[in-house]
């Protein structure tokens, strides 16, 4: 339903304005009620907009809602985080990203119908898989911002955009949280790939190039957040370490594509 999608736009832009007005320039006053409350709606009507092609069966699904999702992923984790963190002066760069994320999807052509057999277990890969890639492309957006912050530390003339982000211990609170969820869907979507290359065709799935970068990501954010355990890393450690594991996930085909691409091309 595209003016669902176009009403929570219009609702971003708004608050985008609102929030670089209040936030930025301090121009007028914060009215954190109204803008709580128009930031539920939108995201409630953005949620809706997303439902129909992820009902279909077959699924529809293309780049155009794999953007959308990822959109609306970012505003979850803000919207979870800040019920236990401070994240003030976040707002702008995330209704950036979502108007630009959700705007492009506006343009892009529908998604297709995925030809591949599907049942509950197919459709589970698919929903983690899309999880995972949104929740970890937002992991990776959050790492670029601590390292904006962390400049922010260094460098008394930051840009004013940078100064106003939310405390660095914050964001990188966020971050892993954003890493372990988006850990957890991976692990399911590789799983449930293999069970369902299994059960469809016999035999697991071949370990091509796409697979294997795919795995070679798992690891990294594996490690990664064994390190957080262990070793305390934090800061540009774990940023660097975001940034590569995404990178890995992004050349291995993310989304629908994880598992899947292999098992279509015998």
């Amino acid at each position: 339903m595209p003016w669902l999608a176009l009403t929570a736009l219009a609702i971003y832009v708004l608050l985008g304005w609102q929030f670089c007005r209040t936030r930025l320039s301090g121009h007028a006053q914060p009215r954190p009620a109204i803008e709580q409350g128009a930031l539920l709606i939108a995201f409630v009507l953005h949620g809706l907009a997303l439902w129909p092609p992820l009902a279909q069966v077959p699924l529809h699904f293309g780049a155009a809602e794999a953007l959308s999702m990822t959109a609306w992923l970012a505003l979850l984790v803000y919207l979870l985080g800040q019920l236990t963190l401070r994240l003030d002066g976040l707002q702008p760069p995330l209704l950036a990203v979502s108007i630009l994320l959700l705007g492009a999807s506006l343009f892009l052509p529908p998604g297709h119908a995925l030809a591949y057999p599907q049942n509950t277990l197919s459709r589970l890969h698919f929903l983690a898989a899309m999880l995972a890639q949104g929740l970890l492309a937002n992991a990776a957006g959050l790492a670029i911002l601590m390292r904006f912050a962390d400049r922010r530390l260094h460098h008394a003339d930051a840009h004013l955009l940078v100064q106003k982000l939310p405390p660095l211990i914050a964001l990188e609170r966020l971050l892993f949280g954003c890493i372990a969820l988006g850990f957890f869907w991976l692990t399911l979507a590789l799983a449930t790939g293999a069970l369902f290359g299994e059960a469809i065709y016999g035999k697991a799935i071949e370990f091509n190039h796409k697979v294997l970068l795919s795995v070679a990501a798992w690891l990294t954010f594996g490690g990664l957040l064994l390190g957080r355990q262990l070793k305390g890393w934090r800061g540009k450690t774990a940023s660097n370490w975001t940034i590569a594991g995404f990178g890995l996930l992004l050349l291995g085909y993310i989304g629908t594509r994880i598992v899947f691409e292999a098992i279509l091309q015998r």
